[in-house]
């Protein structure tokens, strides 16, 4: 007699695990299938910098200009005119609903101004004292200095663009012998100390601190945040590789490849789902320690 109701018992709860590993399994295949799905309308893996021409290292200093100028800006002028557009400050497309993609842009936006304001008030000067352009003075203290979630008066798309539109007269500037663009040996060195530095990686790094102590929400946040800046630092680092080749010539070929693998790791991940001890910011910030430390390597050959 207590056979049936044994078995009876056993067969229910059988039949009850197995829904429930359905249902576990039908979420999971959701998720990933949404991301999936996702990531084939919008850019969520950047595998690759940006390609700089072919000979550029042999084209005029005032070419390299205007070509180190379209590697920094490269990635927000993507983001900018990606899919979904600027998502950090949209009331549809907005931060809560898109954080991973809005935080990337955050991340890439605190990079670009940086870098902008790197160029601006060192490279494209004569020396200390040399009058900045004009141009790149207004671009970055009136367009590129706008909170990047700022909806109205004025909106950060639409300032970001009068921005570019001013960085376009610069490089024209170039062009008819007006400008000055004047990357010597010690603003090498000061470029790769800024991007180790506490604006870029260093603030990156800072971002991870305690990492697991983070909620899950906030860590995915800052982890994405960190990639935006990776994306950038890795287009502006390699494309002044490329364009100097007195860098290689310090033996920093190897230092160069190294870094860019680990660069490369944060720029392309993007995992299903982010938590503080599973894809946790720990492993993003070996990556950055990895990366940083070759950079900085250069950074010392570049001072001999």
């Amino acid at each position: 007699m207590d056979d049936a109701p044994a078995s009876s018992r056993l067969s229910q709860f059988l039949r009850h695990v197995f829904f429930q590993i359905l249902l576990f399994l039908l979420i999971i295949a959701f998720l990933w299938g949404g991301q999936r799905v996702f990531s084939s309308l919008d850019q969520t893996k950047f595998p690759a910098h940006v390609e700089i021409v072919a000979n550029a290292s042999e084209q005029p200093e005032n070419a390299k200009g205007k070509l180190l100028l379209d590697a920094i800006t490269h990635q927000m002028r993507y983001e900018l005119n990606s899919t979904f557009g600027w998502s950090f400050n949209d009331l549809l497309f907005s931060r809560f609903l898109f954080d991973n993609r809005a935080y990337r842009q955050y991340g890439v936006y605190h990079a670009t101004k940086c870098l902008i304001d790197l160029y601006a008030m060192h490279i494209a000067k004569l020396g200390a004292s040399d009058r900045e352009s004009d141009f790149l003075y207004r671009a970055r203290i009136n367009n590129f200095a706008i909170d990047p979630r700022s909806f109205w008066f004025p909106s950060a798309e639409g300032s970001y663009e009068k921005g570019f539109d001013l960085l376009e007269k610069y490089k024209k500037s170039l062009d008819d012998g007006t400008g000055v663009f004047n990357c010597r040996s010690d603003d090498l060195y000061t470029s790769f100390n800024v991007v180790i530095g506490e604006n870029l990686l260093g603030y990156a790094l800072g971002l991870l601190q305690n990492a697991q102590d983070l909620s899950f929400h906030d860590l995915d946040n800052r982890i994405y945040e960190v990639q935006g800046i990776t994306l950038v630092v890795r287009d502006f680092v390699n494309a002044l590789y490329t364009l100097y080749p007195e860098i290689k010539q310090k033996n920093n070929e190897g230092n160069m490849n190294a870094a860019n693998v680990y660069l490369d790791k944060i720029c392309t991940y993007d995992p299903l789902y982010i938590t503080s001890s599973f894809n946790s910011g720990e492993l993003i910030i070996s990556y950055l320690l990895f990366a940083r430390a070759r950079l900085s390597d250069i950074s010392k050959s570049l001072r001999i």
